[in-house]
């Protein structure tokens, strides 16, 4: 499996995940600059590697810690050419910097796995907010930088996005937020639509073809039901019944019973006995034994159902559902890497469900890897903030630089989730494998696509 490779430009080595992320025992240092790079062919499989063939590494070196805006032992300023800074806005303050500064050391990673000599990276803090998020974008510019990564929340996006965007400085951002892309500003975070998109893909090729939603009445839920009639009939499949709900509120079981179609279904059982009671001939009696301990009868009008709920909430959703008889074993249940989740695997309603993840023998390799640099597991959404900075210090070695053309290639990159690739309005699109809850943990049924002409 290559690992960070990219379909745009790169060298003409590849290397291995485990090449990579195997036989390391301490911390990287600054690559040498690699050959020209070539362009392949759209929708092929991206198989140019991004990280030098053999990248040298110290057992004695470690990443200098730093607090925020500047990292002078890192970063050789002096050394640097103008066209080849990159910032990086995270929330470095607040109560997201432990989040920020993970990023971060996750963005260093790729910068000495790929950056030439002459690459400078530059964090600056957001602090998780609009008015962070503008002025960090307005000191990037003043600093001369040539692209942005990040920031992290839709928030600060839309204000990093008002200021790139009149210095003609593309920004691609680590959001999951459709809503903040744009052209020029790209949204590259794990986006759950797509999820949708790829799992109930798959359920249509298990024969699941009549679907429904529940959907928490949040931004978050309105968001995924203004996408939801395309997503679905994009694979093939109908929209049916979309039930909203408030989460934690007093009227959830309500909600749900009526959008199980419970008490309807329940009558239709005690009409169905008593036909059966009334006919009185042994095949009654057998039927009526048959319905013991059943509290419903009737098929639901659905046999996939959407649930991008995550943690607690949805726990308690789906053991409504089952307690109102909606049988996780007949109707398949489809929700997003949010269930990517252990303590989810355990619970019963949610047995056999299935969610889109990106590969998870990447992300654990790089995780591994992580730790032994760092001293501490990152945060799962880091590997973003690997694969940018990968792509942007890739681009920063080619000779055209950094530029509109390069970074929506078709034939897209491979990075520690997969491949991926932006497109000229914003958006990304990725190639996502499918999971399956099960008591033990979720295990992988249907692998991550290796191209784009496999993914939509």
């Amino acid at each position: 499996m290559v690992v960070l490779s990219f379909g745009l430009s790169a060298c003409n080595a590849t290397t291995s995940i485990t090449d990579l992320f195997g036989s390391q025992r301490d911390a990287p240092v600054e690559s040498a600059n690699q050959p020209a790079p070539t362009v392949v062919d759209p929708n092929s499989a991206p198989d140019q590697s991004l990280i030098p063939e053999a990248a040298p590494w110290a057992s004695d070196t470690t990443l200098p810690e730093g607090e925020g805006a500047e990292l002078p032992a890192l970063y050789n300023d002096d050394a640097a050419v103008f066209e080849k800074r990159v910032a990086l806005l995270l929330p470095l303050s607040g109560q997201h910097a432990e989040l920020g500064r993970a990023m971060r050391h996750a963005a260093e990673l790729a910068m000495f796995d790929i950056a030439g000599d002459d690459f400078v990276l530059m964090p600056i803090d957001t602090a998780g907010t609009y008015d962070g998020g503008q002025n960090a974008a307005r000191e990037a510019v003043n600093a001369g930088a040539k692209m942005i990564l990040g920031p992290l929340f839709a928030e600060s996006v839309s204000g990093a996005s008002e200021v790139a965007k009149s210095a003609n400085i593309p920004v691609v951002a680590f959001s999951n937020n459709r809503r903040v892309a744009e052209s020029g500003v790209w949204v590259n975070g794990l986006i759950p639509e797509d999820q949708i998109a790829r799992a109930a893909g798959y359920a249509t090729t298990q024969g699941r073809y009549r679907f429904a939603a529940l959907l928490p009445q949040n931004d978050y839920g309105r968001q995924i039901a203004s996408d939801l009639d395309r997503v679905v009939s994009r694979v093939g499949g109908t929209l049916g019944r979309v039930a909203f709900y408030q989460p934690g509120s007093e009227s959830l079981q309500q909600t749900i019973r009526e959008f199980a179609n419970y008490d309807a279904r329940r009558a239709n059982l005690r009409a169905h006995k008593a036909q059966l009671e009334a006919d009185g001939s042994a095949g009654s009696k057998r039927a009526l034994r048959r319905l013991e301990g059943i509290d419903t009868f009737g098929e639901l009008d659905f046999d996939a159902l959407i649930l991008p709920a995550t943690g607690g909430e949805l726990r308690q959703v789906s053991s409504l559902l089952s307690y109102f008889d909606v049988d996780p074993s007949v109707v398949q249940f489809i929700g997003t890497f949010g269930w990517n989740d252990p303590s989810l695997f355990a619970e019963p309603a949610l047995k056999g469900g299935i969610f889109a993840a990106p590969d998870p023998e990447n992300w654990e390799l790089f995780a591994s890897r992580f730790e032994r640099t760092f001293g501490n597991q990152p945060p799962r959404i880091s590997s973003l903030a690997y694969d940018s900075t990968a792509l942007a210090a890739l681009m920063a070695r080619d000779e055209n630089g950094i530029n509109q053309q390069a970074l929506t290639n078709t034939g897209g990159f491979v990075g520690v989730d997969g491949i991926f690739r932006l497109t000229p309005n914003g958006q990304s699109e990725r190639g996502y494998a499918i999971m399956q809850v099960q008591p033990g943990g979720a295990k992988m049924i249907a692998p991550a696509p290796a191209s784009f002409d496999q993914v939509f």
